[in-house]
């Protein structure tokens, strides 16, 4: 049995009655323990006790109760003396082995880190006093080591409620240890000493300090030198360009740890300063700006031998946005350009001559004449490893290079319009990579730079020939990316209208992107679709052709591009044919998304109404609905009926404007929740038939946890009248059940003590927010419920419950969100002609497509598909989260919606005819609940029955030892050339070779 305890800010006993005052919060918290009461409290207690029975000089067995006392500690029903005293326990234990093993002073100080997991003040400032306090005197570097790190975890986790001297006492004694002879001890003292340390005193030299250990002899140190420069640098740091040169040097370090921290370093210094000039190291002494400089040397990683080092490059190189062209091109040539070289004007050459005392003896022919000494050093403001940098990491082996490497072109592209005209081709080249990641990165890469280009006929068969990929994600990818991009002739448009046919053809279920994809192809593509409109209609100007299936989706996707086309281009309508002209009515109102309207006569004029005149005009409706609502419950009696008008109207709402349908359908299921529970309070004093009463608490609950999951971007008062309206439903669901008698009590007084927990730790956590009077009452009733069990929780809160009280109705919030799912395939209208027959027994597997909008990131794993046949047997199948993909946009993927494709299996036993079977998505909130998303898709399945051959009668055959001709029909067949039977004394095996010859019937 779960009980409740109060968890206050003061020690006080578990049974503990608090008195209610105006200086104390309304409410007390609540915390559900799922194990025998009191039985945790003093687990920690026990086994300090066992401590000190045993010897230290038996260090084994010490050492194993110190490691069970970790793995068990458990500081949830842990009280504040009880933390003391363990606390003085093992800082005693300590002292007593400071002259035995070091492993048991190490475990010590790893317990003690763990202690400061409680979060409160006090002990966290008593934990730090005490580990400085012994390891002054610690002579051990292992358990000095420790140490740090112990204060470094406890820092890092209370570094909000940890007091200013303790965190300057803590840099301080990290600081100490830096001249310590131990690697690990140096390694443990800069990562402190950086997260801890002023940022005023960085400024003083702190810096210029931890740097210095980037010269050390071990690795390690050298790493965490320059790691901490960078966690310095996280915080608010100022970072020095004289730094620079320091990340630079230690970009040659052998250990890759090195060259990681160090490439990390010189790209935060390049962005934080892209404009200091630098010396680039020439005789004469040249100026570059540094964020060049640094782009070079980030560049020159992209060769490193680790792949780590090469897709962190790779990386890095999309951030550094500010890079001058001249650079930035460079990355695409392998060669080094001539214009980057350095080449001294006349007065230069001149003065140079002057300087240095040597004239033409004129005995020699054009021993005068300029002659160009080429050095290495000189040549190029750039160094050669930015030559052809972005090409090496397109022709990396390594997959996760190119990605990386096609990302940061992408970025770099978007950032320098005449860049990405450059970089198109290796894009392009990059949609034949072997591996399908990176031709859907290249791809979408490419759909993101679209503005910026104009595709060339060579550039667009390499991108139709991938087309026929099989992958559908590449082949969606390539529709977005088609419909995002612009072509320079007619030639260019026929090319990619005839492949999409082509593909169409062969991939029937791409028919929705295809649609998609000529929709946006005719809006950017007006004039050229005027020039081909004759051509793609097969419009001939003497005679007439024969009427088109208007349902053919080729002829769709034509008809998709013209009249969109003619949407910007109204003069294009004029080449209509009658017939395409009543085929438009038609598809205006079967695909008014994908057809736009057009002054064509007998067609539906409707226009789409503005966004923002809709969203005003629906705001302002739906605040004086919620007033009337309010009003509404001011009425005594018989408000119920105007309560579920405002219901329907709400719903309504929901459908009419599509920005609204969250906060419409959220407002909608609250107020049903306060229906519902109006209606169900009279049967708090009255018994009622028990069939309605069970179905109305379901529907009750349901509600509830639809608030609870299905919405979101709620708001934190949005929340609270959420969980305050959930506690009174479970109070409600409790009380109903153990007047109902019918069913156990257990589940619902659970729910209920989880409800009051929740809310209780939110208003603990969100202090500036009050529940209201019943919310609080509560609270404080079931706080005070020593053993919470059905009966008593329910002569408890029988009172409250049966007083009426409303719970006011949320403001409008337009940023919630509903998750709502919709089918794509198998299509969701039901068709005679497509049956799935299977034999019965066997499995049919049917392709599923869905796309989910709104859908959190933590709700993927409660995601089901959810099967119901005829007999009403329910098969749930859980998809794999790699089933998750998000939508992509011309901008980029979707945050929160996202499409799920995965293959759901079909079978049954046998059925007389084909019957309907029902496909959904749910959300499994809780064991037993789910909540539907959409709604089901109905598909025919035909399992028939195991096709049998006719038997033969074995009294006919005899027993034979040749092979024996048989004379069969024409028509007949012979399953197999050999038989085995067994005759009829079933004691002699029969072997039979059939041989088919011709005959007369």
């Amino acid at each position: 049995m779960a009980s409740i305890s109060i968890a206050v800010k003061r020690p006080i006993s578990v049974t503990e009655t608090l008195e209610a005052s105006s200086s104390q919060p309304p409410h007390k918290k609540i915390r559900i323990q799922t194990t025998t009461k009191n039985a945790a409290n003093g687990k920690l207690q026990q086994a300090l006790n066992i401590l000190e029975t045993i010897s230290p000089q038996n260090s084994k067995e010490l050492l194993d109760l110190l490691v069970k006392i970790a793995d068990e500690l458990v500081l949830n029903d842990c009280q504040l003396p009880e933390i003391h005293d363990a606390i003085s326990k093992l800082i005693e234990l300590f002292r007593q082995e400071r002259d035995g093993d070091t492993t048991i002073r190490v475990m010590i100080l790893g317990l003690l880190a763990d202690l400061s997991d409680i979060r409160i003040a006090e002990v966290v400032n008593a934990l730090i006093d005490e580990i400085i306090g012994v390891l002054k005197y610690e002579k051990s570097q292992k358990v000095i080591a420790q140490g740090l790190g112990s204060l470094h975890k406890i820092g890092t986790k209370n570094l909000k409620i940890l007091a200013t001297m303790h965190v300057t006492k803590i840099a301080h004694f990290a600081q100490q240890q830096l001249c310590s002879e131990s690697h690990q001890t140096q390694k443990n003292a800069l990562m402190v000493l950086s997260s801890f340390v002023a940022l005023t005193d960085a400024k003083k030299g702190v810096i210029d300090t931890i740097g210095h250990y980037a010269d050390s002899q071990d690795s390690g140190v050298r790493a965490q030198s320059l790691r901490s420069i960078l966690c310095l640098g996280e915080r608010g740091a100022l970072l020095s360009p004289a730094l620079y040169q320091r990340a630079v040097d230690a970009m040659q370090d052998d250990y890759e740890c090195v060259r990681q921290q160090a490439l990390q370093l010189v790209l935060q210094i390049g962005l934080k300063h892209p404009e200091h000039m630098i010396l680039c190291g020439t005789e004469d002494e040249e100026e570059m700006r540094l964020i060049d400089a640094a782009f070079s040397k980030v560049c020159a990683a992209l060769c490193d031998l680790s792949i780590q080092i090469r897709v962190q490059a790779a990386e890095h190189l999309g951030q550094m946005t500010m890079v001058g062209p001249e650079f930035l091109h460079q990355t695409l040539d392998k060669k080094l350009m001539s214009n980057l070289r350095r080449k001294k004007t006349a007065h230069e050459r001149g003065a140079q001559l002057v300087a240095s005392g040597e004239w033409s003896s004129g005995k020699r022919w054009a021993d005068d004449a300029p002659q160009e000494h080429l050095d290495a050093k000189t040549i190029s403001l750039i160094a050669s490893g930015a030559c052809g940098a972005l090409v090496h990491g397109l022709e990396d082996e390594f997959m996760e290079v190119r990605i990386a490497t096609v990302d940061s072109m992408c970025k770099l592209a978007l950032k320098h319009p005449d860049f990405a005209v450059t970089c198109l081709d290796f894009l392009v080249d990059m949609f034949n990579d072997e591996i399908e990641e990176v031709r859907l990165k290249a791809i979408y890469s490419l759909t993101a730079i679209a503005r910026h280009i104009v595709l060339r006929e060579d550039q667009l068969e390499i991108m139709l020939s991938s087309l026929e990929d099989f992958s559908v994600e590449v082949r969606e990818g390539l529709h977005l990316m088609l419909g995002a991009c612009r072509v320079s002739t007619q030639a260019c448009l026929l090319m990619v209208v005839q492949k999409l046919l082509d593909v169409l053809a062969k991939y029937p279920q791409d028919k929705l992107s295809a649609f998609g994809c000529m929709r946006k192809v005719g809006q950017k593509h007006p004039h050229l679709c005027m020039a081909v409109t004759s051509h793609l209609l097969q419009d001939h100007p003497f005679f007439d052709s024969a009427e088109r299936d208007v349902e053919d989706p080729s002829y769709l996707c034509i008809l998709i591009l013209l009249f969109n086309a003619a949407a910007s281009l109204v003069p294009i309508i004029s080449l209509f044919p009658d017939v395409t002209l009543k085929h438009y009515a038609y598809l205006r109102d079967a695909m008014p998304a994908l057809v736009p309207p057009l002054p064509i006569e007998g067609a539906s004029t409707k226009k789409p109404m503005d966004d923002v005149n809709s969203s005003n005009n629906s705001r302002e409706y739906l605040e004086t609905m919620l007033a009337h609502i309010n009003d509404i419950f001011t009425i005594a009696t018989e408000r119920v009926p105007l309560l579920k008008t405002a219901q329907d109207n709400l719903k309504r709402l929901g459908e009419i404007d599509p920005e609204m349908v969250g906060t419409a359908n959220f407002l909608e299921t609250f107020l049903a929740a306060q229906i519902q529970i109006e209606q169900l309070q009279s049967c708090t004093t009255s018994h009622h038939s028990r069939a309605p009463l069970k179905e109305s608490l379901s529907q009750l609950v349901r509600n509830c946890l639809k608030l609870q999951h299905i919405f979101s971007g709620l708001s934190y008062s949005d929340m609270l009248l959420v969980k305050q309206i959930c506690l009174r439903a479970s109070a409600l669901h409790l009380v109903l059940v153990v007047r109902d008698r019918s069913q156990s009590a257990l589940g619902p007084c659970q729910m209920l003590l989880q409800t009051a927990s929740d809310i209780s730790n939110f208003l603990d956590d969100k202090e500036s927010f009050q529940p209201d009077t019943l919310t609080t009452s509560l609270l404080n009733q079931l706080s005070s419920i020593v053993d919470p069990k059905p009966g008593k929780v329910f002569r408890e809160i029988l009172p409250l419950v049966q007083r009426p009280c409303v719970v006011r109705m949320p403001p409008p919030n337009v940023n919630i969100k509903m998750c709502e799912a919709n089918i794509l395939e198998p299509c969701p209208q039901m068709s005679q002609d497509n049956v799935i027959k299977v034999t019965a027994g066997l499995i049919a597997a049917l392709p599923f497509v869905a796309e989910i909008d709104n859908l959190q990131e933590t709700q993927k794993n409660d995601m089901r598909i959810k099967i119901k046949y005829p007999d009403q047997h329910m098969h749930t199948v859980v998809p794999k989260l790699s089933d998750f993909k998000k939508i992509m946009t011309e901008q980029g993927a979707h945050e929160t919606n996202v499409k799920l494709r995965t293959t759901i299996l079909l079978s049954h036993s046998v059925w007389t005819e084909a019957s309907s079977v029902e496909i959904t998505l749910c959300l499994a909130v809780r064991p037993g609940t789910d909540l539907e998303l959409c709604k089901p898709a109905k598909i025919l399945f035909a399992p028939k029955p195991v096709r049998r051959e006719a038997a033969i009668d074995n009294n006919k055959i005899k027993p034979i030892s040749q092979s024996t001709n048989f004379i069969f029909n024409l028509g007949s067949s012979v399953w197999c050339p050999f038989l085995k039977l067994k005759s009829a004394n079933k004691n002699e095996v029969i072997s039979v070779q059939y041989v088919i010859q011709r005959s007369t019937v």
